[in-house]
C-alpha cells in the first residue's frame, strides 16, 4: 500500500448523493475532472499510438480526435465531461442545478447518475460502485452497466458493482458474481457456475425467477425453503457458514485458492496501472479549480450578498442618524464616551455581520470531507480560495460602513486608518469563525461556539470592563482579544487626533466611561374504511410549451403501476393527482382537466383525509423512534372515535405487515448520517401512510434503494393493502419480473405525458407480451422502455401513443371513465364535520409530545446550550466578581450595566442561533405532515413554543443562581425573582425570534443575515451605547420597540432603582438612574409587561409564518 495511492488508483462511487445544490450537473462533473486529471490516460494513448503505428492501423477519425482531446488538450476536462454526461443520459439536464430538499433541481435518479459520473471521470483503473441503480429505471441501469463494461474492457480496468434488484439482462452483463451474507463469502467466481454451485448445495432457481433475486433470497432464513430441491419434509435450514464451507470445496473456490497461492510478479504490472502521485494535477490547477467554483457559488448566492449589503446600508444609516455630529460634542468625558460607543458599535457590527458566514461554511463541510478523502485536493486549496474570494466582500462591507458613518458622525478626519482597522478586523473574525466551523463540524455546536467567542472578546476588549477593572486571573484574555487591539486602534485614531487636542471637562471620573449628572429625564385491517374510486380525465399540466396527458379511471382493489420514458412525466402526474397545496405543485405550471372521487369533484380538504402519499424522499423527524413516528401519524390521522387500544393494535399490525416490528425502538435518524438504513427508512415512509387507514395510496418509487428481498417485502405489504380493497398507485424504477407482475395494471407514458399503454398486465405479463411482442426471457419492464424510447420511435417511425389511441383498450378506458365519473345512486359526496381528524387540543398535545421526544434526544442542541450557559455564568461571575456591592462612582454602575447588556445579547443571540438548525430540520417534516392534514400550523407552533419553556426556565435558573451570587447583587426575594423574571422572558423572546426568522427565510444563510440585522439595531437602541438623553427625537420611538432596551430597564431598575446610596460626587444611585437612563422604579411593571409582550409577539409571528409561508420548491 505504501508503493501507490489507493484513492487515486481506484474510484469509489458512494450510495449517498452528496453534491453542492447550487452547482449544475455539468459544473459538478467538470470540477471532478479538473481535480482528478487524466492520470494514466496519456500513457495509454502513447502506447495505443505506438501499437497502431507498428500494425499500420488507421483509427476512426472521430474516435482519434476524442482520445487525443481527452488526454492532451487544454479542454480535456470539458471533453471528458461531455462524453460521460452523454453516456449516462445526463446531457438533457447538464445545465440544471443539482438542488436539494428545499431547492428544486434534478430528480433522484439523475442525482444517482451524477454521483456515478462524478467518479468515473477519474483516472482510477478500479471502480467500486455502491448501489448505483437506486432511483434508476431498468433500461437506464442496463445502459450504464453496459457502458462501464465496455469501458473497462477497452482500458483493461476492473469494476465491482453492488446492485439492488438488477434486471436479468443487466445481470447477464457481469463476468463474475460475489455473494456475501452475514459477513461471509458465499460465492465468488464466474457467473456461469453460480447456479451450478447452489444446485450442488441443494437449491434451484425457478424458471421465471431472476437469478439475482434468487441469490439474494437463498441465504435468508425466511425465503430459503421455497428453493429447496427436495421435498418439504427433508428440508432443514442451511446456515450461511455451511454454504461458505461448501464453496471452499467447490471447483471455483479451489481455483481461487490456487491462484492466490502464487505471489504476483510486480514486473508484469504496467507502470501506469497504479497511481503513485497523491493528486491528479498540479497545486496551481487545483487552486484554479477551487477558485472558479467559489466564484460560481458566489454568483449563485448573489442574492444573499446583495441582501447583506442592503442590510448593512440600512444599519449604517440608522447608526449615523443616531450618532449624528450635530448632537456630538468634544467638550467632556461624557461626550467622549458617546464617540467611544459609536466606535464600539461599528466594531461589533463588523463582528456580527461575519457571524452570518458560519451557516454556509457548515453546509459546505460534507462536500469538503468527501472530496478531501478522495484526494481531489488538499484542504488548503479549498480554504485559501474561500478566503481570497471573500476579500472583496469584506472590502465592500467596510467601505459602505465607513463611507456612510465616518463624516456624518463627525469622527476625527482620518478615515483611512479606521477603514484599515475595520477591514483587518473583518478578515480576522471571518478566519476565526471558519476555524470554529472546521473544529466543531456540527451546526448546533458551531452556532454556540461563535457567540461564546464573541462574548469573551467583547467583555475583554476594554469597553464594557476597563483594563484596570479586569481581574488578574482574566487579564490574559485582554491581551489575546482581537477586539481589544481593534478598539484601541480606533480609539487612538480618534482621540489622539487634532480635534481632540484640547482640555475637556471632567466632572465625575477619570475614564471615558464616567459621566456627569444631568437633570434631564423622561418615562383495514382492524379498522374499516370506505372503498372509493378515483377518475381523472383530460388532465393538462402546461408549462412554457404545453404538454398534455389524458387519463383513465381506477377502481377499488387495484394495484396501478405508473411508468414513463423520461422519468419526469409520471412524477408530474402523481403531483397533480395528489397535490395538497398550490405551492406544493410544480410552481410554474397550470393544471386543467377533471378529477373525481367516486363520481364527485375532488376537494383537496377531504381528499387529503382519505388518501396517503409516500414521497420518494423519506422525510421524518430524526430523533423519534419508528413506533413513535407511526403512533404520531395514527394519533392525528385516524378518526377521533378510534380509542387508544384499537389505535395501538392497528399500528402493531401495520408494523408486522411492513416487517419493521423488530425496528420499533430504533431512532429514525438523518439520511446518510445516523439511524436507519435507506431500505428501512423506505418501509417507515410507507408505514406512516398506512397507519392513516387511507382508501387511496400514492407511492413514489417505494422500492427505490431496496435490495430484492426488501423490495419483495415492501411489495408484499403493498399487495396485502390492495387485497383489502384499497387503490394503490405506484411508480417503480427497474422492477424485477416478480415485482412487475405483482401489479394489476400499467400506466405507461412517453415524454410529453402522452399515454402509450393503459391497461392490464395479465398473468405472467401475457397482455403486455401480446401488445408489445416481448421476447421470451426478457424483463417486460425493460423491453417496454427500450422499444418505446424516443430514439426507437424515430428510428422505426412508430408513434406508440397513436397506436394506443387506435386500440380497443383506449375506448374501453374512456367508457370506464364516463361510468365512474357519475355518482352512484344513493351516494353522497365525501364530507367531514371538522377540517382535521382530531380536535385542536389533541393536535397540540401530540405535537408537544413529539417535540418533547425530539428535544430530549438531541444532546448537541440541549447539552451544548446548558454548557454554554454554565460557561457564560462562570465567565461573568469571575470577571465581575463582587461588583454588585460597589457604590463608589458611576463607572461601577456602567460596568454592572455592561455586564447585564453583554449577558443579554450573548445568551440571547446564542439561544436564537442554536434553535434555528433544529427548526430547519423539523420544518421539512412539518411541510409533509401539514400537507397530510395531520394538524394545523397553530397547534404545531404552540407545541414548539411550549416545549421551549422548561428548557429556558432551567437555563435561567442555572445562570441566575451562579451570576447573582458571584456578582454580589442584593439578596432579597423580590430582587432575585425580578432578575429571574426578566432573564427568563429575555431568553424566551430571543428564542422565539430565532424560530420566527427561521420560518420566515428560505435557508440558514438568509436567516443568519436577517437575524444579525435586528441584533445590531437592538444593540444600538438598548440605551447602553448611547444614553436616553442623547437619543435623538426621531429615534426615540424605536426605543419603545426595542426588546433589549426593556430588558436592561427591568434588570437595572429592579436591582438599583430603589437604592439611595450616594456616589462619591454626592448623587444617589436611584436619582442617577432616573436622570441619566430615564428608568423609574415605580414603572418597573411596564418593563415587565413589555418583555412578556415581545415573547408572545414573536411566538405568534412564528405560528403565523408557518401558516403563510412555504419555501419548499421541488
Amino acid at each position: 500500500m505504501e508503493e501507490f495511492v489507493p484513492q487515486r488508483s481506484a474510484a469509489y462511487v458512494s450510495q449517498h448523493d452528496v453534491h453542492m445544490a447550487e452547482l449544475t450537473v455539468r459544473e459538478t462533473v467538470n470540477f471532478s475532472a479538473k481535480c482528478q486529471g487524466v492520470g494514466h490516460h496519456y500513457d495509454l494513448l502513447m502506447e495505443l499510438l505506438r501499437r497502431e503505428k507498428e500494425q499500420n492501423i488507421k483509427p476512426d477519425p472521430e474516435i482519434d480526435i476524442y482520445l487525443k482531446a481527452a488526454t492532451t488538450g487544454e479542454q480535456k476536462a470539458e471533453v471528458v465531461t461531455d462524453h460521460i454526461l452523454k453516456i449516462l443520459g445526463l446531457d438533457i439536464c447538464a445545465d440544471t442545478i443539482v438542488g436539494n430538499n428545499m431547492l428544486r433541481g434534478i430528480t433522484g435518479g439523475q442525482k444517482k447518475r451524477l454521483t456515478t459520473a462524478e467518479m468515473i471521470v477519474t483516472p482510477g483503473r478500479a471502480l467500486f460502485m455502491d448501489e448505483i441503480s437506486t432511483g434508476l429505471d431498468s433500461s437506464t441501469t442496463f445502459q450504464i452497466v453496459n457502458t462501464i463494461r465496455q469501458t473497462i474492457r477497452i482500458l483493461g480496468g476492473t469494476a465491482v458493482i453492488a446492485l439492488l434488484q438488477p434486471a436479468p439482462e443487466t445481470y447477464e452483463l457481469f463476468d463474475e458474481i460475489i455473494v456475501l451474507s452475514d459477513g461471509q463469502v458465499v460465492y465468488n467466481g464466474p457467473r456461469d457456475h453460480v447456479l451450478e454451485f447452489f444446485k450442488s448445495v441443494g437449491f434451484k432457481c425457478p424458471e421465471r425467477k431472476c437469478v439475482a433475486d434468487f441469490l439474494q433470497e437463498v441465504t435468508s432464513r425466511k425465503d430459503q425453503k421455497q428453493y429447496w430441491i427436495g421435498s418439504d419434509d427433508t428440508y432443514q435450514y442451511v446456515p450461511v457458514t455451511m454454504i461458505a464451507e461448501a464453496f471452499q470445496s467447490f471447483h471455483v473456490g479451489q481455483a481461487i485458492k490456487s491462484e492466490l497461492a502464487i505471489p504476483f510478479e510486480k514486473s508484469k504490472n504496467h507502470p501506469a496501472a497504479l497511481a503513485t502521485s497523491k493528486y491528479g494535477v498540479s497545486m496551481k490547477e487545483l487552486l484554479k479549480a477551487n477558485i472558479y467554483r467559489e466564484i460560481l457559488l458566489m454568483k449563485r448566492n448573489s442574492f444573499l450578498y446583495i441582501f447583506k449589503a442592503i442590510q448593512l446600508t440600512l444599519v449604517a444609516i440608522n447608526a449615523m442618524t443616531v450618532f449624528i455630529r450635530t448632537n456630538m460634542y468634544r467638550d467632556s468625558i461624557e461626550n467622549g464616551r458617546s464617540y467611544m460607543g459609536a466606535l464600539f458599535y461599528g466594531m461589533m457590527m463588523i463582528v456580527y455581520s461575519a457571524l452570518a458566514e458560519m451557516g454556509p461554511a457548515i453546509a459546505k463541510l460534507p462536500f469538503l470531507f468527501k472530496q478531501r478523502d478522495l484526494l481531489y485536493y488538499p484542504s488548503w486549496t479549498y480554504s485559501l480560495p474561500s478566503w481570497i474570494i471573500k476579500i472583496p466582500i469584506s472590502f465592500l462591507n467596510t467601505t459602505v460602513w465607513v463611507f456612510l458613518t465616518y463624516y456624518i458622525i463627525g469622527f476625527d478626519p482620518n478615515a483611512l486608518r479606521q477603514f484599515l482597522v475595520l477591514f483587518v478586523l473583518c478578515e480576522v473574525i471571518y478566519a476565526l469563525f471558519r476555524f470554529i466551523v472546521a473544529l466543531t463540524r456540527h451546526p448546533v455546536i458551531a452556532s454556540n461556539m461563535g457567540p461564546f467567542c464573541i462574548l469573551i472578546f467583547m467583555l475583554s476588549c476594554g469597553f464594557i470592563l476597563t483594563r484596570d477593572d479586569v481581574k488578574k486571573w482574566w487579564i490574559w484574555l485582554y491581551w489575546i482579544s482581537p477586539l481589544m487591539y481593534a478598539l484601541n486602534a480606533l480609539a487612538v485614531n480618534e482621540f489622539l487626533g487634532q480635534i481632540w487636542n484640547k482640555e475637556i471637562i471632567n466632572d465625575a471620573a477619570n475614564s471615558y466611561h464616567a459621566t456627569r449628572h444631568s437633570s434631564a429625564g423622561n418615562k383495514g385491517m382492524v379498522l374499516p374504511f370506505v372503498p372509493l374510486s378515483i377518475t381523472f380525465e383530460d388532465i393538462r399540466y402546461s408549462v412554457d410549451m404545453p404538454e398534455a396527458f389524458k387519463a383513465k379511471g381506477m377502481t377499488e382493489g387495484r394495484l396501478e403501476l405508473l411508468k414513463d420514458i423520461s422519468g419526469k412525466e409520471y412524477l408530474r402526474l402523481l403531483w397533480v393527482l395528489v397535490v395538497r397545496e398550490r405551492q406544493h405543485c410544480w410552481t410554474s405550471g397550470y393544471v386543467q382537466g377533471s378529477i373525481t372521487i367516486s363520481g364527485y369533484p375532488k376537494k383537496q380538504e377531504t381528499f387529503a383525509r382519505i388518501s396517503g402519499y409516500c414521497e420518494q424522499n423519506d422525510i421524518h423527524s430524526p430523533n423519534v423512534t419508528v413506533y413513535e413516528s407511526l403512533m404520531f401519524s395514527a394519533w392525528l390521522r385516524l378518526p377521533v372515535e378510534i380509542d387508544s387500544t384499537t389505535r395501538k393494535m392497528f399500528v402493531y399490525e401495520v408494523m408486522e405487515q411492513v416487517e419493521i416490528l423488530s425496528l420499533k425502538d430504533a431512532l429514525v435518524g438523518l439520511p446518510g448520517v445516523s439511524g436507519l438504513s435507506s431500505e428501512q427508512r423506505k418501509r417507515i415512509t410507507i408505514a406512516v401512510e398506512l397507519v392513516a387507514n387511507p382508501s387511496i395510496i400514492f407511492m413514489d418509487e417505494p422500492t427505490s434503494g431496496l435490495d430484492a428481498r426488501a423490495a419483495a417485502i415492501v411489495m408484499r405489504a403493498v399487495r396485502n393493502t390492495v387485497d383489502t380493497g384499497r387503490i394503490v398507485v405506484c411508480t417503480i424504477h427497474q422492477p424485477s419480473i416478480e415485482i412487475f407482475e405483482s401489479f394489476d395494471e400499467l400506466f405507461l407514458m412517453k415524454q410529453g405525458g402522452e399515454e402509450i399503454y393503459v391497461g392490464p398486465i395479465g398473468q405472467q405479463s401475457c397482455e403486455l407480451i401480446r401488445y408489445f411482442e416481448i421476447k421470451d426471457g426478457y424483463n417486460p419492464s425493460t423491453w417496454m422502455l427500450e422499444v418505446t424510447s424516443t430514439t426507437q420511435e424515430q428510428r422505426t417511425c412508430v408513434d406508440f401513443s397513436q397506436i394506443y389511441k387506435n386500440f380497443e383498450l383506449y375506448r374501453r378506458n374512456k367508457n370506464l371513465i364516463k361510468e365512474l365519473s357519475a355518482p352512484p345512486d344513493g351516494s353522497s359526496d365525501l364530507s367531514f364535520p371538522t377540517q382535521y381528524s382530531q380536535l385542536f387540543l389533541t393536535q397540540w398535545l401530540a405535537c408537544l409530545w413529539k417535540q418533547h421526544l425530539s428535544y430530549w434526544r438531541n444532546p448537541p442542541c440541549i447539552v451544548v446550550r446548558y454548557l454554554f450557559t454554565i460557561a457564560v455564568a462562570l465567565l461573568f461571575g469571575t470577571m465581575f466578581w463582587g461588583i454588585g456591592k460597589k457604590r463608589q462612582n458611576q463607572q461601577t454602575l456602567f460596568s454592572i450595566m455592561g455586564a447585564m447588556y453583554s449577558a443579554c445579547m450573548a445568551m440571547g443571540v446564542q439561544n436564537s442561533s442554536s434553535v434555528q438548525p433544529a427548526i430547519f430540520v423539523e420544518r421539512t417534516v412539518f411541510y409533509r405532515e401539514r400537507a397530510s392534514h395531520m394538524y394545523s400550523a397553530l397547534s404545531y407552533a404552540l407545541g414548539q413554543v411550549a416545549i421551549e419553556f422548561p428548557y429556558i426556565f432551567l437555563q435561567t435558573i442555572i445562570y441566575c443562581v451562579l451570576v447573582y451570587a458571584m456578582v454580589g447583587y442584593e439578596w432579597t426575594c423580590a430582587k432575585f425573582l425580578w432578575y429571574l423574571f426578566f432573564m427568563f422572558f429575555t431568553l424566551s423572546y430571543f428564542t422565539f425570534y430565532g424560530m420566527m426568522v427561521a420560518v420566515l427565510t428560505p435557508n440558514n444563510a438568509m436567516s443568519a443575515i436577517v437575524s444579525m440585522a435586528f441584533y445590531n439595531i437592538w444593540n444600538l437602541s438598548s440605551r447602553f451605547l448611547i444614553p436616553w438623553i442623547r437619543i435623538l427625537v426621531w429615534w426615540r420611538w424605536y426605543y419603545w420597540m426595542c426588546p433589549v432596551a426593556w430588558t436592561l430597564n427591568g434588570l437595572l431598575t429592579s436591582q438599583f432603582g430603589d437604592v439611595n446610596d450616594k456616589f462619591n460626587n454626592g448623587v444617589s444611585v436611584s436619582d442617577f438612574i432616573e436622570s441619566y437612563f430615564g428608568y423609574q422604579h415605580d414603572l418597573l411593571w411596564v418593563a415587565a409587561v413589555a418583555v412578556v409582550s415581545f415573547a408572545i409577539l414573536f411566538a405568534f409571528l412564528f405560528g403565523l409564518s408557518l401558516r403563510l409561508f412555504n419555501f419548499q420548491k421541488r
